[in-house]
């Protein structure tokens, strides 16, 4: 049986975030209008522009709390909304928004879930339970006596867990969906449900008087009542590298991206088009005379080389001759020397050198004499 070829896990990994991001872009394409947002931005059923505009023609004056930092003290609103926020509250955002508490102003939390709130709500001693099913429930507190508001509408929600310090605002059959606590001279306002607040829910059963009970502290004098973009996205930064390093996505993205190059690390792998291998040019003989020379040295058995060079001249010599290459050393020297008595003394001084150990330099010219001695032959 073949075996399977390894799929290289970039592949994988690759394959997988296509998939989610297709998977994500056609939720969000086909089911924007179902989307529940809770920002004043958005028009659909899951906004909550129209509550904004109900307001304002009531004659309330809106703020709109964004920017590079969140600051709810220096936008002036005596009432902030911060309805579904999709980017979690961090401790210094608690800090400002206990300040901004203490100042006696009012706050208005309202969310599905409570994850993106989580640190703000456990900062005052409360919590989501669970998820609620939807209904009509009634309303308690003094805090919805600025308008007849006897009940709300909820779709969806999750019911609380309070600590001493709260008190219910919405509560039907022992399950509390909305409660309010006091911070120095402000109002904390917790309801576990967006629907009271947006466009689609809005004018069903009292949610809108229920809302504007909320807000009611923003109506008079000077007063102004704020919606929290901010913790939707809403604070552009031209600096790229705070976008990474302080949003959920920048950092999901450097996660990312550290991960796929610790990979690549790791693994000894190259981003581009690989690289030719570096083509050497050919070595010539004198390199591998060096070569030899060196393994033959290291290995102390140089007398290899000197063996083969004799043998060389020795047959070098008959083949010029016409002699048998296996005759004696004295008898094709004799035969040299009748012929050129410099050349047969040269080629018995060679023999004679290679009988001892040389030196790699003095082996290498021993290579060139033989190489010249051989020469003269053919030359002649």
């Amino acid at each position: 049986m073949r075996s399977l070829s390894r799929v290289d896990p970039l592949y994988v990994i690759g394959a997988i975030l296509s998939l989610i991001i297709l998977v994500g872009a056609g939720f969000v394409i086909g089911s924007n209008q179902s989307i529940r947002t809770g920002s004043v931005f958005d028009t659909a059923n899951g906004g909550a522009s129209d509550l904004r505009r109900l307001m304002e023609g009531l004659g309330a004056q809106t703020v709109i709390v964004q920017g590079d930092r969140f600051a709810p003290r220096e936008s002036g609103a005596s009432v902030l909304f911060m309805l579904g926020v999709t980017e979690f509250i961090s401790e210094t955002d608690v800090v400002a928004l206990r300040s901004y508490l203490q100042d006696g102003r009012t706050i208005v939390v309202a969310t599905d879930l409570g994850l993106s709130e989580s640190r703000l709500l456990s900062a005052f001693g409360t919590s989501m339970v669970g998820l609620d099913r939807g209904g009509t429930y009634g309303t308690l507190s003094v805090a919805v006596a600025a308008a007849p508001a006897q009940s709300v509408s909820f779709d969806q929600g999750s019911s609380l867990r309070l600590s001493a310090r709260w008190e219910p605002v919405v509560r039907f059959d022992g399950t509390v969906l909305g409660a309010m606590t006091r911070e120095g001279l402000g109002t904390l306002i917790v309801v576990g449900s967006l629907a009271p607040f947006l466009n689609q829910f809005l004018g069903t059963a009292d949610n809108g008087r229920f809302a504007l009970s909320l807000a009611a502290g923003g109506f008079s004098g000077n007063r102004a009542v704020g919606f929290d973009e901010y913790h939707h996205g809403s604070h552009p930064s031209p600096d790229l590298f705070v976008l990474l390093q302080g949003t959920w996505l920048g950092r999901a993205l450097l996660f990312v991206g550290a991960t796929v190059f610790g990979y690549l690390l790791l693994s000894g792998r190259r981003l581009g088009p690989p690289l030719p291998a570096d083509p050497r040019p050919p070595r010539s003989s004198l390199e591998y005379v060096r070569s030899f020379a060196g393994l033959l040295r290291r290995s102390h058995r140089d007398e290899i080389a000197r063996g083969r060079l004799r043998r060389e001249l020795l047959g070098g010599l008959a083949a010029a001759y016409g002699l048998d290459p296996a005759a004696p050393l004295e008898q094709v020297l004799a035969r040299v020397e009748a012929d050129d008595p410099a050349r047969a003394a040269e080629a018995r001084a060679i023999d004679t050198a290679l009988t001892r150990r040389l030196r790699d330099e003095e082996l290498i010219r021993t290579v060139a004499r033989i190489e010249r001695v051989l020469a003269k032959k053919e030359s002649a």
